[in-house]
Formats: C-alpha cells, sequence, structure tokens
C-alpha cells in the first residue's frame, strides 16, 4: 500500500536534479512519508491522547507529548542526514554489449562518518553498500545492454535513520555514462597475417638479435651460441632462444575496410574478436578506423582505448 503511495507521489514531483558528479543531496528535492512502523507509532499516540484526555491525566498527556516531540525529531533528523551527502564518484568495469556489467557509486556525507544506514537504487535496481567512515560504496550489476555510452539512470537514495518511523529519500539523476564495448565475434575468423601486404611490414625471426623472442627445440646446425642453458638444465632438453629484431617485429593490422563486406555490427565484432586475440597472444597490432589510428604497439592501454573507439563509432 505505502509502495503505491510512493509511486504516485513520484509521478507528481518534479524531475530531478541532473548535473555532473560531485552532486549534493539538495535538501528542498528531500522527501518524507510515515513508514509502516510510524503509522502504528501514530496511532498508538493518538489512542493515547485520546484515553489521557477523557480520564483527564495530565501525566499521560505530557507523556503522549514527548512521544510526539521524539517523532517530529526523528522526521527532522532524517532529512538532515540525507542533506548531508552527495554522490561524489561513479565508475563501472569493461563490459562487452550483451554482458553484465558491475558499476559502483561512492556516497560521502559532508560532515563526519555515515551515521545511518543508507538504502540505494539505481534505475530500479537494489545496490549493496559497504560504509568506511565518512564514505560509504554502492555496488550493483546490471544489464551491460548495446555497444556505446549508456546514461547512469536515477539514483534513489533513502533512508529510515534514526528510528524507522519515517521513509526519506531523495532522486537525483547524475550526468555519469557508462561504456559497453562491442561483443567479440563468436566464433572468431581468422585474423589477417602480420605479412598481409595491407600491414606493409613482416617479421623475421633471426638469431643472435637484440630481443629474445621464444624459445624452441634444438635442430642440427643450430649455433651453440643461441642455446638457452639454463633453461634447457631445467627441462632436460636442448632449448634454442630465438631472437627478433624490435625494428621488423610484427604488426597486425586490423582495419574498418577489411570488415567492409559485413553488416556494421557484425564487422565491430570481429574487429573487437581480433584486438583480444592479438592481445591473448602478445603480438603487435594497431587499430585503423579511417580517420583515427590506434597503435601499432600494444598492451592493456592500447586495448581499451581500441575497444572504446570501436564502441563510440557511429
Amino acid at each position: 500500500m505505502l509502495a503505491q503511495v510512493r509511486t504516485g507521489l513520484a509521478r507528481l514531483l518534479p524531475d530531478p536534479p541532473s548535473g555532473p558528479l560531485p552532486l549534493v543531496l539538495p535538501r528542498r528535492r528531500i522527501y518524507i512519508l510515515p513508514s509502516r512502523f510510524g503509522l502504528v507509532y501514530a496511532l498508538a499516540l493518538l489512542f493515547l491522547q485520546l484515553g489521557a484526555l477523557n480520564y483527564n491525566n495530565n501525566a499521560a498527556i505530557l507523556l503522549g507529548l514527548i512521544f510526539a516531540s521524539i517523532a517530529l525529531l526523528s522526521a527532522v533528523s532524517s532529512v538532515r542526514f540525507l542533506s548531508r551527502l552527495a554522490l561524489d564518484g561513479f565508475a563501472a568495469d569493461d563490459a562487452f554489449a550483451g554482458d553484465v556489467q558491475a558499476c559502483t557509486l561512492i556516497l560521502r556525507s559532508l560532515h563526519g562518518p555515515v551515521a545511518g544506514e543508507l538504502r540505494v537504487r539505481v534505475d530500479g535496481i537494489e545496490a549493496t553498500l559497504d560504509y568506511d567512515g565518512d564514505t560509504a560504496t554502492a555496488r550493483w550489476l546490471c544489464p551491460a545492454g548495446g555497444r556505446g555510452r549508456h546514461p547512469l539512470g536515477r539514483v534513489r537514495v533513502s533512508t529510515g535513520y534514526p528510528l524507522g518511523m519515517f521513509h526519506a529519500w531523495c532522486v537525483l539523476e547524475p550526468r555519469e555514462q557508462r561504456l559497453v564495448f562491442p561483443a567479440p565475434e563468436t566464433p572468431p575468423a581468422p585474423w589477417p597475417e602480420a605479412g598481409d601486404p595491407a600491414t606493409g611490414r613482416t617479421a623475421h625471426a633471426r638469431r643472435g638479435d637484440e630481443e629474445w623472442h621464444a624459445l624452441r627445440e634444438f635442430r642440427r646446425g643450430d649455433s651453440l651460441r643461441d642455446i638457452a642453458w639454463k633453461t634447457s638444465a631445467r627441462h632436460d632438453r636442448w632449448l634454442v632462444a630465438e631472437m627478433q629484431s624490435p625494428s621488423r617485429s610484427p604488426a597486425l593490422r586490423f582495419g574498418l575496410d577489411q570488415v567492409a563486406h559485413l553488416e556494421r555490427e557484425h564487422g565491430l565484432s570481429r574487429l573487437c574478436r581480433w584486438v583480444l586475440q592479438a592481445e591473448a597472444s602478445q603480438q603487435m597490432w594497431m587499430l585503423d578506423l579511417g580517420t583515427r589510428v590506434i597503435g601499432p604497439g600494444g598492451g592493456g592501454q592500447q586495448r581499451r582505448v581500441a575497444l572504446a573507439a570501436l564502441a563510440e563509432l557511429p
């Protein structure tokens, strides 16, 4: 019943405040209603006062007034507690289209430690909270949706502090967004070879060069200087260190022109899969989006930049 009343009242309220984080909960946009316990409490006070007036019992009247003042102080404390909070930061884990994305929202108390229990709902999803001094961390899982940027949605912060007699809440709409990468193609298609004419580069392993590349079994004709003596001793067989020239290292090229024959989302999914495969195999790679080239290189930073660029393509 109370939930239906709150839902109906919410439709009559003005649009929630919005803006970039940090975002302080405005006192004028904090709403309050009695809880079930508060309604029972008020009903008990009503009968107490009626009985006290009927029997002209001054002590009972005073007692009822004291209990009523406690309820009023509880309402003021609830509003004051929320008005001292601010949404301080938001973060979302990397996620691919169609998956589930983990999100984190930081709430900070502007005046000392978080004194009471909070409840946070983000776009209708209940979050779990961890308290640490003057901060409360809300965590939840949400459907990632399609690739691209998605708004955080409406954040509803509520509390029953301090006595649970009232339910106070505030709704905010931060302008933060979460990023969703394209879904990797399954099953993966073969990627362009490093010696493909589109790359313009090939790689040749050379013994005795500057950079270690890999280990392989000893073959007749290999130089003794190329034997990895310590590794061979551990494995009880001859292993030869293959070296590779850094100036001629393989650089796979992944470009929109290579997937132009595919439907748009399918092509981006294929490029996403190629980037993930190249990183998993520690290959040098580059992503050519026509107006922007990422790489050549490798590593987690380049991987995330490339996936984010694919996610934001129109």
